[in-house]
């Protein structure tokens, strides 16, 4: 195959700008990236919303968005970090995902906006997503959430803090996970993947970028970490039944199917696809393009599925 036409003219609008400096300072480069307008399509989908601040271990304050159907609850609940290389994203890029995940899989939504890089490395964006998690399980019965149906969903970076977060709270044992649910995610930190070498320029995501993140996330001690190179971890039973989609045309692909073949070879119940014809970061680029309404809800089917009765 080759990519989707519409996704392909992106990508010529793309390679035809000047491509970014990443020898500047890298916070103010960091600061430009997330200055930049986020565009949201009209939502139609009819959900309740609200802003809420979660307190963490380290006394700041984690702001989240919570995204309630209107369906008589309690609902399960997936909690959903957005990508951007550790360095970027915002819970406005993951709105309308939200509103439709919530609305599809009759699941509330909780987005989090986790701590980013280089400001705050690892493991801070971590235990971000951890005192959330936290929070919503001690919360269940006043917030209207179902006890112990609890999952995990993220894309890139966002995936790769998704993955690191199950693991982490089984080493922890702390609140339990029903689901986890990765898009394209980061699993690793080898450049030199046949997927690296088929995708790793021109085609969004470069390598020299998914380089430049990496340099920021984490230290080259902290790389062989399972926290944040999940395929690096020796043990992965008690994990949760897992859903990883993984793009044709990522640098990132083969990371993701090792790892997924990785939680099957452990033991856990795995469902994984790789689909045609999209890029890295296909969601987020043309959200309402029919592959990528497809490929959600396909992520809020699996979500229905593990977190309803």
């Amino acid at each position: 195959m080759s990519v989707d036409p519409h996704y392909q003219a992106i990508l010529d609008r793309i390679n035809a700008l000047p491509p970014l400096d990443l020898t500047r300072p890298a916070v103010a480069l960091a600061q430009e990236m997330r200055a930049a307008p986020v565009l949201i399509p009209p939502i139609p989908h009819p959900v309740a919303v609200e802003v809420r601040k979660i307190p963490a271990a380290e006394g700041h304050l984690i702001p989240v968005r919570i995204y309630r159907p209107l369906s008589p609850g309690p609902h399960g609940v997936l909690l959903s970090m957005h990508g951007g290389g550790w360095v970027r994203g915002s819970l406005d890029g993951d709105e309308y995902r939200s509103h439709l995940i919530a609305h599809e899989s009759g699941c509330v939504v909780v987005s989090i906006d986790y701590r980013m890089a280089p400001e705050h490395p690892f493991p801070a964006p971590l235990e971000d997503c951890y005192a959330v998690l936290t929070w919503v399980a001690e919360q269940s019965s006043a917030a209207g959430f179902r006890a112990g149906k609890i999952g995990v969903f993220g894309d890139s970076a966002g995936g790769n803090l998704a993955a690191a977060l199950a693991i982490m709270t089984r080493d922890r044992a702390g609140p339990k996970i029903a689901c986890l649910i990765l898009l394209h995610p980061v699993c690793d930190h080898d450049f030199d993947t046949p997927s690296y070498h088929e995708n790793g320029e021109g085609k969004l995501l470069t390598r020299t970028m998914m380089m430049w993140f990496w340099d920021q996330y984490a230290g080259q001690a902290d790389r062989t970490n399972p926290y944040v190179s999940p395929l690096r971890c020796t043990d992965l039973t008690g994990l949760p039944a897992a859903l990883v989609l993984t793009a044709e045309f990522d640098p990132l692909r083969d990371e993701g199917e090792s790892f997924a073949k990785s939680l099957s070879a452990a033991g856990c119940a795995v469902t994984q696809e790789r689909l045609g014809g999209v890029i890295h970061a296909f969601q987020s680029v043309a959200v309402e393009h029919p592959l990528s309404l497809a490929s959600l809800k396909t992520i809020a089917s699996f979500a229905r599925r593990h977190l309803s009765d």
